[in-house]
């Protein structure tokens, strides 16, 4: 992940309208719809006995060189109520070590975190290794509506060079986290909220010196839309569902700590590695096919302030297909 210069984010009143307009339009639908957010997960669970495999790619372009991860997804339905998933993260986010400026000889913070240096190559690479477990604990089902309530829990192994404050268990970190997600399903709109945590494990570095990276713990925050746009008429489940979304994602966290050979390092005047909070907006359009296959487009702005470990505008494309057993 690169620290991108400091400016000030800002949206055109063109985008702000046609947001508003998106706002207003899922607000005012309480037409049966779907759930399966694309950039997020919803209280409600895949069936038991029934595997779900996702491969997804996040991608965008910083200077010249295209950023990419791919993640991985397994899950599996273990009764209606628990739910399963593990993932594998590979990107070129990162090298297999800090970038060599990234703390000057005399132990001071390099240009690398003010924002002066960026677009390295790195090569495609493993990051991590994470585990999820949802447990359903409220259901309350109505004719065409339901609202469902969900725990979760997370794991991620991995010890990625990782030279930001901001923590993330796809592909950034290793560490441990949970939260809470609430979901309300009315005929074709859906609405969810999730509030979680993550505590990231620190980074540690032994080259020709020591350096020790304790990122910040993070809490994260989401409210995400969508509506069923067709079919206007349920005649068949092998009739092709297109839905569309938008998704508000947040992140507040700590500013990281730093050692190089025991000795603190002040961190100033380096955004990447301070506290910092924001929220993106990911409209998105969804197509399932014959109820078994799903395929997410989504694209992703700045709306409050920005986050450092990426360029804008942010694009993701996941592909996911249901098996029974």
């Amino acid at each position: 992940m690169h620290v991108l210069p400091v400016s000030k984010p800002t949206m055109s009143p063109s985008k702000l309208l046609l947001l508003l307009i998106a706002f207003c339009f899922f607000s005012s639908f309480v037409l049966s719809a779907q759930e399966l957010f694309p950039n997020t997960e919803p209280a409600s669970n895949i069936p038991k006995g029934v595997l779900g495999i996702r491969m997804s790619n996040e991608f965008y372009k910083e200077i010249t060189v295209l950023r990419s991860m791919q993640n991985l997804k397994f899950m599996w339905g273990f009764t209606p109520e628990l739910m399963a998933t593990a993932a594998a993260t590979f990107s070129n986010h990162h090298g297999s070590k800090l970038p060599d400026e990234f703390i000057k000889n005399d132990g001071t913070i390099g240009t690398h975190t003010h924002g002066t240096k960026k677009g390295n190559y790195y090569p495609y690479s493993f990051e991590n290794v994470s585990l999820n477990l949802k447990y359903r604990f409220l259901n309350n089902d109505n004719q065409n509506s339901h609202f469902r309530m969900a725990a979760f829990a997370e794991i991620a192994g991995g010890n990625t060079a990782h030279d930001e404050a901001e923590p993330s268990f796809m592909g950034d970190n290793s560490g441990a986290g949970g939260g809470l997600v609430a979901t309300l399903l009315k005929k074709k709109f859906a609405v969810s909220l999730t509030a979680g945590t993550i505590f990231p494990n620190r980074y540690r570095q032994k080259d020709t010196a020591e350096i020790i990276i304790k990122y910040g713990n993070a809490f994260h925050y989401s409210l995400s839309m969508g509506y069923l746009l067709l079919p206007f008429k349920y005649e068949s489940y092998n009739q092709t569902n297109l839905n569309l979304y938008v998704e508000f994602l947040g992140k507040s966290y700590e500013s990281a700590k730093m050692s190089l050979d025991g000795k603190n390092i002040l961190i100033a005047n380096a955004p990447g590695l301070e506290k910092n909070n924001y929220i993106e907006v990911r409209p998105a359009i969804q197509l399932i096919l014959r109820s078994a296959t799903r395929i997410d487009i989504s694209m992703g702005f700045p709306l409050v302030k920005r986050s450092y470990v990426r360029s804008y505008p942010v694009y993701y494309i996941g592909i996911q297909r249901y098996f029974n057993f």
